[in-house]
């Protein structure tokens, strides 16, 4: 007995055959492809845009991702992300510090602008005030020490480049800022020694002598110190060859007496009445102003 099968059917077994087997292939090909799941910095892109945007743990791994690619600026971000949201969170001493880490990483030369340096010391000393204790303590103290230490150095830098172009004053400025903003800085010496230069160039020698005196005394095992030394045994000399030159006698010369004083003009009385000042535009002049002071007739 044949049975007969409706060709519509047929078509219709055949094209399921085909999807599955479409089905199947594909399958493999995404498996082959698929990201894997120890990869987390990727999964974590793939995430719902809610728990990426709130969830501590995804933010936290995705802050961890760009800072392991040494993609610095954008790790620092996430890591702010993360302490904007949650502050209290068991991992925010660690977020809090990493961010300072993130800024340190991208601090380049002194002829660069110093902003990750003061980024680096704010969050280290954010970590400090609000996280004391914390297992990154120690190195938080090294971080704000060096950065300090740049922007010292930075200060005396750009203090330098001013000396060289003349422009005293602003070299004055920079080098004053060392003193008052790192006083507890070796850079301080550098500070003091240049500050003395740049008074000597604008002729106030006895300022320049006061910074090498305290460069000479508070400073005895700075770089710079040899440098004081020769700098200030030069304004010395100078200073007492401008003296004795001055207690040098002058010899005589004949000198005569100056010439009489031209006599002083007629007074005029102050109590004039208005109707005694010509009417403006009178031959052709405006009212004549009278400008009296001390020890002025008018």
């Amino acid at each position: 007995m044949r049975v007969y099968v409706p060709l519509a059917a047929t078509v219709l077994v055949g094209l399921l055959l085909a999807s599955c087997s479409s089905t199947s292939k594909n399958q493999q090909a995404k498996d082959k492809t698929a990201i894997p799941v120890t990869d987390a910095d990727e999964q974590v892109l793939k995430t719902d845009p809610i728990e990426r945007n709130y969830d501590p743990h995804v933010i936290m791994k995705r802050a961890e991702a760009f800072f392991e690619k040494e993609d610095y600026a954008e790790a620092a971000v996430e890591y702010q992300h993360f302490l904007d949201l949650h502050r209290a969170h068991m991992l925010a001493p660690y977020a809090q510090y990493r961010l300072g880490l993130s800024h340190y990483k991208q601090v380049t030369t002194l002829d660069r602008d110093p902003e990750h340096v003061r980024q680096t010391i704010e969050a280290m000393e954010k970590l400090l005030k609000e996280y004391p204790g914390s297992a990154y303590e120690l190195d938080a103290h090294t971080k704000i020490k060096e950065g300090r230490e740049h922007l010292a150095a930075y200060e005396i830098y750009v203090g330098k480049h001013y000396y060289r172009q003349a422009a005293y004053l602003a070299a004055l400025h920079r080098f004053e800022r060392v003193l008052a903003l790192y006083p507890d800085l070796e850079d301080s010496a550098e500070a003091h020694y240049y500050l003395a230069k740049t008074y000597k160039d604008i002729g106030a020698p006895e300022r320049a002598v006061e910074h090498l005196t305290v460069l000479l005394t508070l400073y005895p095992k700075a770089k710079i110190r040899k440098d004081g030394q020769a700098l200030l045994a030069s304004l010395n000399g100078k200073a007492a060859s401008m003296l004795a030159t001055a207690a040098a006698p002058s010899p005589p010369s004949k000198t005569s007496l100056p010439a009489p004083l031209p006599p002083l003009p007629q007074t005029r009385s102050l109590s004039m009445n208005p109707a005694d000042i010509p009417p403006a535009g009178a031959n052709g002049n405006g009212h004549t102003i009278i400008n009296c002071g001390l020890n002025i007739l008018c």
